[in-house]
């Protein structure tokens, strides 16, 4: 097949000085107010600090109050050729935070787009604007529906909803992404655009048809630096009457075999849909309730990849029903594994004591995870890995839903971050009988002589290795090299040139993900 010729590549934003020019901060000024542009030295060394090294240099930091301001803003920059890096609630911690793709951009913070509207609860939709968090979004949810919910992230309360869909994040009971539609755009070159029915007049079925007639362009703001997102509706999930969860201790890598079969035929028959179970080796497990200092030696070394844990969330839509399904899920994962727990959560539309805050409301528990090298756990409430010094990388990868492919990388990889410093810590989801999603949890000392370069060696390797091994990132940190394989795609070179038509002057988050 022939290649597709590299385009050429769009005029670049200018390189930024300690601050943009004057008559650009002026204009921001007028169009957002004084008080919501910031200069100020110890700020914009705060808006660029990451989990990892190095920080970036951020130029200013301006915040729109809507949708309007937002397009505004990125005409703004255009005209001055400034880089820009949006941020809705800047919770993207081991992922980039909330620091730009490079050193002189200034910040476009959208937390002041926090509105929610056009809540339809017979249908199960709720528009969201990009400052929404999943707090605010569970709060307002639970005063006016108890049929609807959004699947949540085990970070920060305080993440943005929107943000997190259209990063592709993971949740429990719900595809995070394809729960988006009817967006909302701002262009880089200040022009707005609206995805989906609505634009057409079809409002009544706007948010129930992914799309009208013609190419699906929702997914071209997915990831990327196209387009400022300033609000779109989500799909919520319907709650279900009956609930209950299994807990599953399942033994060493030995047991993995049975379990993962086991599992992928649950997937299949849809006992278990998608999104419903979870599994997480030993450290994942220990990291939870304990830092690293706290736990025996000798226990560390098992939990790697010899200790396995799942937890499953089994709906159903009467109580005997749920029964009857609890009750042969839990006889057949029993048959391949150490121990096996159910408890009832939901019986009959009514929560259970003990678990009215099961679906649909944040918790932040497993941001725990995350000071896994630090002395202690801290205030979830309070908790900020930039500020506390935090070591951290996610590293998200796609494998085949077979036991061998996963097994043997896992192994690699263990020994691979060994030799950096790092335990293996890793999650996996499923989002479907096909494919299984891992997500690693790099933690680090940063106050160890050379723990960053070390950590970012291994990403880098975790990363290359896993593509010449065929599989793929579905989720990268902002600011760190992006793969060739990536970089030099066909898709890349084509998202390049359809780039430079919003963003003529380069100025959104460049090179992100490898375009411009």
């Amino acid at each position: 097949m022939p290649r597709m010729p590299t385009p050429p590549a769009p005029l670049a934003a200018s390189p930024a000085a300690s601050e943009p020019p004057a008559d650009a901060l002026e204009e921001w000024r007028r169009i957002v107010g004084p008080e919501h542009v910031r200069t100020a030295e110890a700020e914009r060394l705060d808006w660029g600090r990451r989990t990892f090294a190095p920080d970036v240099r951020v130029s200013a930091v301006v915040s729109p109050g809507d949708a309007d301001q937002t397009a505004a803003c990125l005409a703004v920059a255009t005209r001055h050729r400034l880089p820009v890096h949006p941020v809705s609630r800047g919770a993207n911690w081991g992922l980039g935070s909330r620091a730009p793709t490079r050193d002189g951009a200034v910040v476009l913070d959208l937390r002041r787009l926090d509105r929610i509207s056009g809540f339809d609860g017979e249908r199960g939709l709720v528009r969201v604007e990009a400052g929404v968090t999943f707090q605010a979004l569970a709060a307002f949810l639970a005063e006016r529906t108890d049929r609807f919910f959004v699947p949540v992230i085990g970070g920060p309360a305080e993440a943005s909803a929107l943000a997190n869909a259209l990063d592709r994040g993971d949740g429990s009971m719900g595809e995070r992404w394809t729960s988006l539609c009817e967006l909302e755009v701002a262009l880089p070159d200040g022009r707005r655009l609206r995805t989906g029915c609505g634009p057409l007049g079809a409002e009544r079925t706007a948010g129930l048809d992914p799309a009208p007639a013609g190419p699906l362009i929702d997914g071209l703001f997915s990831q990327s630096n196209l387009g400022v997102v300033t609000s779109a509706v989500i799909r919520l999930e319907a709650m279900p009457s009956d609930l209950a969860i299994l807990s599953v201790d399942i033994g060493g890598l030995d047991a993995l075999p049975a379990f993962l079969e086991l599992w992928r035929d649950c997937q299949c028959e849809q006992s278990l849909p998608d999104r419903s179970l979870t599994l997480w080796n030993g450290i994942k497990w220990l990291a939870l309730d304990d830092v690293r200092a706290a736990v025996p030696t000798d226990r560390l070394a098992p939990a790697a990849l010899n200790e396995w844990h799942a937890s499953a969330l089994i709906r159903a839509e009467a109580p005997e029903v749920l029964e009857a399904r609890a009750g042969r899920l839990s006889r057949r994962f029993a048959a391949v594994s150490q121990t096996v727990e159910l408890d009832i959560a939901r019986r009959d539309g009514a929560w259970i004591e003990g678990f009215e805050d099961w679906l649909g409301v944040p918790d932040g528990r497993n941001l725990r995870t995350v000071y896994w090298r630090k002395d202690r756990h801290p205030d979830l409430a309070a908790a900020d890995p930039d500020r506390d010094g935090c070591g951290l990388i996610w590293l998200c990868l796609a494998f085949p839903f077979e036991f061998q492919a996963l097994a043997d990388y896992l192994t690699w990889a263990r020994e691979r971050l060994e030799h950096a410093g790092i335990d293996l810590n890793v999650g996996i989801e499923s989002n479907g009988f096909r494919c299984l999603l891992t997500y690693f949890t790099l933690g680090f000392d940063r106050e160890m002589p050379g723990a960053d370069e070390a950590a970012l060696a291994a990403y880098r390797d975790l990363i290359e290795t896993a593509l010449e091994r065929g599989f793929a990132p579905y989720r990268l940190a902002n600011g760190l090299p992006v793969p060739e394989a990536l970089r030099r795609s066909p898709a890349a070179a084509l998202l390049t040139e359809l780039r430079a038509v919003g963003d003529p002057a380069g100025i959104l988050s460049p090179g992100r993900n490898g375009i411009g």
